[in-house]
């Protein structure tokens, strides 16, 4: 999960929106909640007060025999009436009364007087369940108490008292009519707090979904020029021609892009001046380098001839080396996609063939996104030091999920550790002697590691051992999987 939100800037906004619509709908739901109760049980109250009192006016101005018509008129399935010549009960029990009323369901005929189930049907049918409370479970509590009701809140003449069901979202009323009765009534609504909850949760449902839509157009919108810039930034890390970036979108990622457009201008002109000014020396070297091994002809002492000679010799194998390198730098190979393994094998194959100890291990077929031609000319040079140092060059490839590693092995004497990054400097060469019968002009390490980095790889060296006492030089070229 870590990984997943650290990745993707959608996974990021989208993340935060959610989260910010969460917190923001918590506490607004907190807040509307505890008002919403108050406002509802204070309307609840009063239109509960206000009927009951309708009810007993109807029952002090008709005749006994039609009060069970009228409590069974005025019942609905929320609420419940009877009469009983008792006050009320304590608060348990009479709750424990109330909720066998509200579980039974109205009569549907004539009621006879005293009596909560139509005339002669009782007999038949048995108890009958009010679907509306089908499966509720009314629990009983203690801690309701009656409350004597004020004259300035209950409309009515006579003695109220009034109970506070929390548990039922709902109230319970005991008043005195005439004859010294007493009106019992309850009405209970416990769904109407997960009503009002689960009416928040589709509202917080329908946000979320509608912000979620808005934070992936957005994040697409922005993610979009991004994720090319991070594509061009990556193949032009690995040495590829990229075309400039549509400068489009928002004014920072346009602002950025722009940049990168510059950066990228400013590379390659750097790098063509390079490569043309060391492609000029090293042509504008040749002219005195000619002359004099024309005056060299003119020296009478045998010995010191030989030496200059050898020395202009040496001067020109340099100037044509950078001269080379330079011609090869200032051609742009098309980057194409190629068997790396094949690529080795034809190659080490090709020097087996001219008589060089080079064994290849088969390795993977992988393909792999380059310039094939510079990278060859990489290898060459890395073997051919192989060879010519280590008497022999055993090559093999290693696939990872992240990137391809060219492994190259001799049996030589291996290179001490604090000469493994100057091995790599121009015209470098540990053996002394310099004559080139014994080795080139120490560009072949750093013509390959130029073309290695410009691909977006690099080169390592490391004894077989790893230790000072060498026995074998190991030459690692990793490469990145595009």
């Amino acid at each position: 999960m870590k990984r997943f939100w650290m990745r993707s800037l959608t996974s990021q906004l989208i993340g935060l929106m959610l989260l910010a619509l969460v917190v923001a709908q918590g506490v607004f739901f907190l807040l509307s909640r505890s008002e919403r109760e108050t406002i509802l049980r204070s309307i609840q109250r009063d239109e509960f007060l206000a009927r009951i009192a309708s009810v007993i006016r109807l029952l002090d101005t008709t005749d006994e025999n039609l009060h069970p018509e009228i409590l069974r008129a005025a019942s609905t399935t929320l609420s419940r009436y009877w009469l009983t010549v008792d006050t009320p009960a304590e608060p348990a029990n009479w709750q424990r009364t109330a909720r066998e009323y509200l579980l039974r369901a109205l009569p549907a005929g004539p009621l006879a007087r005293g009596s909560e189930q139509p005339v002669g049907t009782a007999e038949k049918t048995g108890f009958v369940t009010n679907p509306r409370f089908f499966g509720t479970d009314l629990r009983v509590s203690d801690k309701p108490i009656w409350e004597p009701l004020a004259s300035e809140n209950w409309p009515g003449s006579r003695p109220a008292r009034l109970i506070t069901l929390e548990g039922w979202s709902g109230l319970g009323l005991a008043a005195q009519i005439r004859n010294g009765l007493w009106l019992q009534t309850v009405y209970a609504r416990p769904d109407l707090i997960t009503r009002s909850a689960t009416h928040y949760y589709v509202s917080l449902g329908f946000t979320a979904l509608l912000l979620l839509l808005v934070a992936i157009l957005a994040a697409r919108r922005i993610g979009r020029p991004l994720q090319r810039l991070t594509d061009s930034a990556e193949r032009l890390g690995r040495g590829e021609e990229v075309e400039l970036l549509p400068e489009a979108g928002p004014e920072d990622i346009r602002r950025t892009t722009e940049a990168f457009n510059r950066m990228q201008s400013r590379l390659r002109r750097f790098v063509a001046d390079r490569t043309r000014m060391i492609a000029a020396i090293s042509h504008d070297l040749r002219t005195p380098i000619t002359s004099l091994r024309l005056r060299v002809e003119f020296v009478t002492d045998p010995e010191m001839k030989e030496k200059l000679i050898a020395t202009l010799d040496e001067m020109q194998a340099m100037t044509e080396g950078a001269l080379a390198f330079a011609r090869e730098e200032s051609t742009a190979e098309p980057t194409r996609t190629t068997d790396l393994d094949a690529l080795l094998e034809s190659l080490c194959a090709d020097l087996a063939e001219m008589g060089w100890d080079v064994t290849f291990s088969n390795g993977e077929r992988v393909a792999w996104r380059g310039r094939p031609d510079g990278l060859r000319r990489a290898l060459r040079n890395v073997i051919e030091n192989a060879v010519r140092y280590g008497n022999r060059a055993r090559v093999s490839l290693a696939v990872s999920p992240d990137s391809l590693e060219v492994l190259v092995a001799d049996d030589g004497p291996g290179i001490p550790p604090d000469e493994f990054e100057r091995v790599f400097a121009p015209f470098v060469r540990l053996e002394s002697s310099r004559n080139r019968s014994t080795g080139g002009v120490g560009l072949g390490l750093a013509i390959a590691r130029t073309i290695v980095r410009a691909h977006g790889g690099d080169i390592t060296l490391s004894n077989q051992n790893g230790s000072t006492a060498v026995s074998g030089l190991r030459v690692t070229i990793r490469l990145p999987r595009a």
